[in-house]
Parts: structure tokens; sequence; C-alpha cells
């Protein structure tokens, strides 16, 4: 699947990583809509030359390796779950493409907008040591939530989730764009791939201009879809999580469910 993507993203040009973090946008509205692999290169087809493409080290794909922290009693699922507007999530996640591991906070705020705290832990910085395990919520993780103003119990991990994303700059509008494909799921002994199913995500400071992405969903009739990877995870890999609010979506995903 990886080297058919690539095939289609060589007409595209190419942009750096600083050009990216320009439009990084960690304040920021969000719209997700949710394609067949088959519509994601038609999709891809169509952005040739309105987009630009995030190259780094010489890679248009980039993969990541996440581990998302909740309550023992799933306390950030059901928050989405019951349609709160004001929640969270905590996650580490390691850039594969350059190495980096940042620990992460987003919270959808009640006026739609999405913020993300972030702090580095592959290296030291501003007294924050290098992160000793992976899956660990560590003191400086604690530290940095309870700064923000998050006052949880215990978070331990819950899911651990790996995907390859794709991420497309708008040269006429402060948009960032991204295609995540691929999706694999894994939880004490259970582990999901998701086989046809990718998520487009566009990324912007303010509400919402027409663009090509908009013009191309419109054609083909697609409405904006939330999907959240660590909502669907859970859902997939927690037999005892409350589910019925995502049901509809589940039965729509195709996956293999296996062992790790």
């Amino acid at each position: 699947m990886i080297e058919s993507f690539q095939n289609c993203l060589s007409p595209f040009s190419r942009s750096s990583l600083e050009e990216s973090k320009a439009m990084s946008f960690l304040n920021r509205f969000d719209t997700k809509y949710v394609l067949s692999i088959e519509t994601a290169f038609e999709f891809l087809r169509n952005m040739q030359n309105d987009y630009s493409l995030l190259q780094i080290n010489d890679g248009v794909i980039q993969s990541y390796e996440t581990v998302y922290f909740d309550t023992p009693d799933l306390l950030c699922f059901n928050m989405h779950h019951n349609k709160r507007r004001n929640r969270f999530k905590f996650r580490t996640r390691h850039y594969l493409s350059n190495g980096k591991i940042f620990n992460e906070i987003k919270q959808k705020l009640n006026s739609g907008k999405t913020i993300k705290f972030r702090q580095r832990r592959d290296i030291i910085k501003n007294e924050v040591p290098i992160i000793e395990s992976f899956s660990e919520f560590d003191n400086w993780f604690k530290l940095l939530a309870e700064n923000k103003g998050y006052h949880t119990t215990p978070l331990i991990p819950q899911l651990f989730v790996n995907f390859n994303r794709i991420t497309l700059l708008n040269k006429h509008f402060p948009e960032r764009m991204t295609l995540d494909f691929g999706l694999r799921y894994a939880y004490n002994n259970t582990k999901i791939m998701l086989n046809n199913t990718s998520i487009v995500e566009l990324k912007r400071d303010r509400s919402p201009e027409r663009t090509a992405s908009q013009e191309f969903f419109r054609k083909i009739n697609k409405n904006p879809s939330g999907f959240s990877k660590y909502v669907i995870g859970i859902a997939l890999t927690h037999e005892e999580a409350k589910k019925n609010r995502f049901l509809p979506r589940l039965k729509k995903l195709s996956y293999e469910r296996g062992s790790v």
C-alpha cells in the first residue's frame, strides 16, 4: 500500500519541515473526512496543483508510533462518548521520520477549536530529561498536565497506535492537511489493522474558506465526519468500553483482528 501511495505522490511539489512549522496551528479548527483507500488515491490526484507535499529526510510518508493514556475507567474516552464538548487526550508520540518524541495533550474546546500542548522528550531540554519509558506517564508528563490545569487521577497506557501520514500544505491559503492510512491498534493481546480506511484532516487557524479540498468533497457529496483514532481504537480493543454511539461507524470499518 505504501508503494501505491508513493506513486500517487510523485507529481507533487515538495515543502520543507520549516515551511510546515509555519502552519503547525497548535490552536486550530479541525475538519475530518473518512475515505476508502481508492477514494484517497482519487483525492490526491485532484490536489496536485494546489498543495505541496511535506518531505522529511527524503521521505514523503511519515510513520508514527503513539501510546494513549487514560484513567482505569476510561475517563477521556467516556467524555468523548458522552459528547462533552470540553474534552482532552494524553499521549506520547514517536515521530519515526526524525526520531523526535513528544508528550502531548490535546483539548477540544466548547468553541470547536483544538489546542495542543507539547513537551519534547528525546533530548534534554529546559531541564526536562529524555523519556525513560515510552509507555509511562511519568512525573514530567504529569507536571506538564498540571501546569496546563489538568488534574487527573493516575493515567495508564490504554492503547498503542501506529499509522502512516502524508502532510500537504495549501499553496494559496493558510491550511495544513494530513492523510493518515495503515492504522494499526494494539492493547494487551489484541491487534487490529484497518484495511480500507484513510482519514483526511484539514487544519486551520480560523474558520474554513473554500479550497480545492473542499471542492473535491462537495463534488463526491462527502460530508465531514468525526473520527478519533483513540476513540475508535478503544472501542475496538476494550470490550468493557461503552460504545453505543460509535456502533454505526464501527460497522462501516473493514479490519483484521489478530494477536500481538
